[in-house]
């Protein structure tokens, strides 16, 4: 190889470095803009995937949660309302229960008494 060719070579080097060291401080100065700091690699994958990673956990962001603990008292108050609703039926349905077990066993004692 002559003389010739390793400069050329050494001008492509030299000329590829220049290229991935501005595009190295473009990025950063981008990224400075952006989020007034030069975040790292694991804060920008957090910053670009985080709403994936909630959805494919199902967790659940301070949002949503603020959300489920102020409805928590209209839940709580349509569960008492059921809950009355039953105790009512269950009065009801008590009394109806006593008189069927009532009527079995004067039934069972009559089938006994005639089966003797």
């Amino acid at each position: 190889m002559n003389v010739w060719g390793i400069i050329v070579i050494l001008i492509i080097i030299a000329f590829v470095a220049f290229v991935l060291y501005s595009r190295h401080k473009a990025r950063n100065r981008a990224l400075e803009k952006m989020y007034g700091h030069v975040p790292s690699h694991t804060e920008l994958y957090f910053l670009e995937y985080f709403e994936d990673i909630i959805g494919n956990w199902d967790l659940v962001n301070k949002q949503r949660a603020e959300e489920w603990a102020r409805d928590m008292d209209k839940r709580l108050n349509s569960v008492s309302l059921e809950i009355e609703g039953l105790k009512k039926r269950r009065n009801y349905i008590d009394p109806e229960l006593d008189g069927i077990e009532k009527r079995i066993n004067t039934m069972e004692k009559s089938i006994w008494e005639e089966s003797k």
